[in-house]
Formats: structure tokens, C-alpha cells, sequence
């Protein structure tokens, strides 16, 4: 009997104590995550672009000379230096290559320097029309109409915006015109002009 008795103690106990553990597992709270993740992503607007090639001679397109003549206006036109481009400018009538490595999009605008050294340094009329000792010129681009080209000033002047919304890593196929003095030569050693482009955010 007193055996008896011990194993239906001891079933009892362990009965208890299974509804006792399930009871207590039933009110307590289940385990959750206290805190939550964000990953954050910042993404700079990095500005910049090159352009090929960054020297140039006036004239030199398709064999020409290399050397300019009064009161003519030049073409940087793989298609001859002399030769203007079509009424809506294509990439072969373009020299030069801008490539915006940005990570934005970007607006361009640019002006062109006076001469320096040289027998006739011209100083940049910043207008259409050239002048005894002065010179003009325009900025077009590849997919616009040559007629929408646009003046290239002084560096202390206004600059133009040749280009707008430009996107990040496109290249853009880009020529420059330029009409010269009107007056005489008086020497026959070159000057040099500085083409300045500049990218900002669009």
C-alpha cells in the first residue's frame, strides 16, 4: 500500500506539474525583437566631367593647314575646318568628346579666353560679329540645331549655358565655332585661347 501510495504521489507531482508549466508558458509573453534595423544609404552629388581632346588647332580638321586667315570663320568639323555643320548637328561634325562622370545630371556652360602670346593675340569681341583685332565664337553640340549654338564669352562675362540636363555618365559630342580679326596679320606665330567648360547641377 505504501508503495502504492508513493508511485500515485509521485504521478500526481508529475501531473502538477505539467499543467502548472503549461499554465505559467500560457501567461508569459513570447520572446520578440526589442529593436529594429535601417539601412541607411547616402549617395553623394558628385559634379564632374572631362572632355577629349584637350588641345586643339584651329584649321587642322580633315588635312587642313593648321593656319587661319582674316575674316573667316572656323569649324572644329572633322569634316574639314571650314566646313559648317548640318542644320542639325550629328556626332562626325563634332571634334570633341564631353563625358559627364557625375553621379547627377548636369547643366554645362562655357566661355572662351582672349589670345595670349603670339604676333596677333585677338581679344574676344563676346558678341556675333568680329572686330579689327577681336574674334567671335559659338558653342554647339550633337542632336541640336546648329542655328540654336550659342556666343562663348569672356571669362568676365556671362557664361552660356550651352547644355542643359545633361545625365549622369551620358557623353555628349561637342564643337566650337570661331570666326577671326578682320584686320591684317601682322606676324605669323601662333596664340593661344583657353575653351572652358563648366558643369554644375542641373
Amino acid at each position: 500500500m505504501k508503495w502504492l501510495l508513493g508511485k500515485r504521489s509521485r504521478l500526481i507531482l508529475i501531473v502538477t506539474s505539467l499543467v502548472l508549466g503549461t499554465v505559467i508558458g500560457l501567461a508569459s509573453p513570447a520572446l520578440a525583437a526589442t529593436t529594429a534595423v535601417v539601412t541607411v544609404t547616402g549617395t553623394p552629388a558628385y559634379i564632374a566631367i572631362t572632355i577629349s581632346p584637350t588641345t586643339y588647332t584651329i584649321n587642322s580638321d580633315n588635312a587642313g593647314s593648321g593656319v587661319m586667315a582674316i575674316s573667316t570663320t572656323y569649324y572644329s568639323n572633322p569634316l574639314g575646318g571650314t566646313t559648317s555643320p548640318s542644320a542639325t548637328v550629328v556626332d562626325g561634325e563634332c571634334d570633341f568628346t564631353i563625358t559627364n562622370t557625375a553621379s547627377i545630371a548636369t547643366d554645362l556652360t562655357g566661355n572662351m579666353s582672349d589670345g595670349s602670346g603670339g604676333s596677333n593675340p585677338m581679344t574676344n569681341v563676346n558678341g556675333a560679329t568680329p572686330g579689327a583685332a577681336s574674334y567671335a565664337a559659338y558653342a554647339y553640340y550633337s542632336g541640336e540645331t546648329f542655328a540654336s549654338k550659342v556666343l562663348l564669352k569672356s571669362s568676365g562675362s556671362t557664361l552660356a549655358n550651352f547644355k542643359s540636363n545633361l545625365g549622369a555618365t551620358t557623353n555628349l559630342k561637342v564643337g566650337f565655332q570661331f570666326a577671326t580679326q578682320t584686320g591684317a596679320w601682322t606676324g605669323g606665330t601662333g596664340s593661344t585661347y583657353t575653351l572652358t567648360i563648366t558643369s554644375t547641377a542641373h
